[in-house]
């Protein structure tokens, strides 16, 4: 399955915002975004397909 992670200007406004005050939210994001390619069903389910 191919797919993308594309990010808003908002998320990415805010982001930089955060990232300074909380300096490790950066790797984090990169985790995170690295995590979803390998794994797509990663967190907890919400139930009912959501």
């Amino acid at each position: 399955m191919s797919f993308s992670i594309e990010l808003t200007e908002l998320f990415k406004k805010e982001a930089k915002k955060l990232t300074k005050k909380y300096r490790s939210l950066k790797v984090e994001l990169e985790a995170l975004g690295n995590e979803l390619v390998e794994n797509l069903t990663t967190g907890i389910s919400l139930g009912y397909d959501v």
